[in-house]
C-alpha cells in the first residue's frame, strides 16, 4: 500500500492554496481511515487479485472552489466523481467539524 499526502496549489500563484491545510482545521479526522480534514492525498492498494486508488482533495471553500476544482478536473487523469463533494463546517460548539454534501462544482 502506498499512501502519500498531496498539497493543492493554487494555479495563478502557484502556491499553496491559502487556509487549506490540516493546521487551519486542528487536525480534524474525517473518517477512520487516517484523512484529515484539510489535507489532501492519495492511497493506493496493488494486489495481485485486485488494485484500488483513493484520490482526496481539500479545495477552498469558499469562491475559489469552482475554479479550482476545474482546474484539478482539467488535469487530472480521471473523472472526478460527480457525487462525492462535501462543505465542512465547524458545529456550533467548536469542538469539530460537520459536512453537507454539495452539488460538484464540475459537472455540467
Amino acid at each position: 500500500m502506498l499512501n502519500t499526502p498531496v498539497r493543492l496549489v493554487d494555479a495563478g500563484t502557484r502556491e499553496p492554496c491559502a487556509a487549506v491545510s490540516n493546521e487551519d482545521t486542528g487536525g480534524f479526522a474525517v473518517d477512520g481511515y487516517g484523512r484529515i480534514l484539510g489535507a489532501s492525498g492519495v492511497r493506493a492498494t496493488i494486489g495481485s487479485a485486485s488494485s484500488s486508488m483513493s484520490l482526496w482533495l481539500s479545495f477552498p471553500a469558499d469562491d475559489r472552489l469552482g475554479p479550482a476544482a476545474a482546474q484539478a478536473q482539467s488535469h487530472a487523469p480521471v473523472r472526478l466523481s460527480a457525487k462525492h463533494w462535501r462543505r465542512w463546517t465547524p458545529s456550533k460548539n467548536g469542538n469539530g467539524y460537520r459536512s453537507v454534501k454539495i452539488p460538484s462544482p464540475v459537472v455540467r
